[in-house]
């Protein structure tokens, strides 16, 4: 993604270089209608300048830099501006489009993910006295599944209230876990939630699309997934395969104590009647 490729390359640009750099992340509605020759303008560079930052963020040139631009302003779109783009777009074949864009965001996952991060953040929720998770409006279903999983594997997890996230907060236990989720557009009570998490000294992660989002600020550990919407939908593909990556992981960490746990979860299930009964 276009924010994250230029915050990894912003310490090999030119002092002109960062001026486009910083318009384009501070403007990227703006700055997805100017030509080159405009965006020099409006940063006090020449043209050539913009077209060498494209070459030095990797690019192909301008053409290509100004496509991304537009992709980046997409992901921030309201619903209603991502339906009326994607009607617009001529794209057709609802599920060959639609699942696509999924499997392609996967497929970027997969290849972004690191093992190594995986196994750190096991060993986090692992070793937390309690663990409390935060999300809202449509990444509250990340934050409830997260949540439901983990409740199975650890004994102190918590689904954090959108009422009062702080009174709940500031009775934490020392080393905490604080997780946040939230992809574009972000959600402030969950940036303010970790904001508060970290002022109270808890270990805080962000679950988000990339390192320069907002939740990133206020977090000892950034999980960064590709997030890309489906017309006005939060297509969620992507960030559910990681989560299934991280409970799977922490699984691994507690080794032979999770048969134990779901033997116990088994038996209370089936004294309550919990599902129908198998055909099987």
């Amino acid at each position: 993604m276009l924010k994250e490729l230029i915050t990894a390359k912003m310490n090999e640009l030119s002092p002109g270089q960062k001026k486009v750099a910083r318009f384009i992340l501070e403007k990227p509605r703006e700055a997805a209608f100017l030509t080159a020759s405009q965006l020099g303008s409006h940063v006090g560079v020449s043209e050539a300048t913009v077209i060498r930052f494209a070459y030095t963020l990797g690019l192909s040139g301008y053409l290509e830099l100004h496509q991304a631009i537009r992709n980046m302003l997409i992901d921030h779109l309201s619903t209603l501006e991502r339906l009326e783009k994607y009607r617009s777009s001529g794209e057709k074949g609802l599920l060959d489009t639609a699942m696509s864009k999924d499997l392609n965001a996967m497929q970027l996952a997969r290849s972004r993910l690191d093992e190594e991060i995986l196994q750190d953040l096991a060993s986090l929720f692992v070793k937390a006295p309690a663990i409390y998770i935060a999300g809202y409006r449509s990444s509250y279903t990340l934050a409830y599944y997260l949540s439901f999983y983990l409740s199975w594997l650890l004994p102190d997890v918590k689904l954090m209230p959108l009422d009062t996230p702080y009174e709940l907060l500031v009775n934490a236990p020392k080393q905490s876990v604080v997780v946040g989720i939230s992809f574009p557009r972000y959600s402030t009570w969950t940036v303010n939630v970790l904001c508060h998490a970290k002022e109270n000294d808890l270990q805080t992660v962000a679950i988000t699309d990339e390192y320069t989002s907002p939740l990133a600020t206020y977090a000892l550990h950034v999980v960064a997934i590709p997030y890309t919407p489906i017309s006005f939908i939060d297509s969620f593909a992507a960030p559910i395969s990681t989560l299934n990556c991280i409970i799977l992981s922490i699984a691994q960490e507690l080794g032979d104590k999770v048969s134990s746990r779901l033997e116990i979860l088994e038996r209370y299930w089936k004294a309550n009647h919990l599902y129908e009964p198998s055909i099987l």
